[in-house]
């Protein structure tokens, strides 16, 4: 019984967790916070 609830509010907190780091990481680069430098090649001359 303790094995199904650890494995429950495991399961469940790796997916609560997730779901937070895919919306933050999505949400700084739509707002604009995080903006990588443009490589050399890329840059127009």
């Amino acid at each position: 019984m303790k094995n199904k609830v650890f494995m429950t509010l495991t399961v469940l907190g790796a997916s609560l967790l997730t779901f937070f780091a895919t919306t933050t990481s999505a949400s700084a680069c739509y707002w604009g916070w995080y903006q990588p430098n443009e490589p050399k090649l890329l840059k127009d001359k």
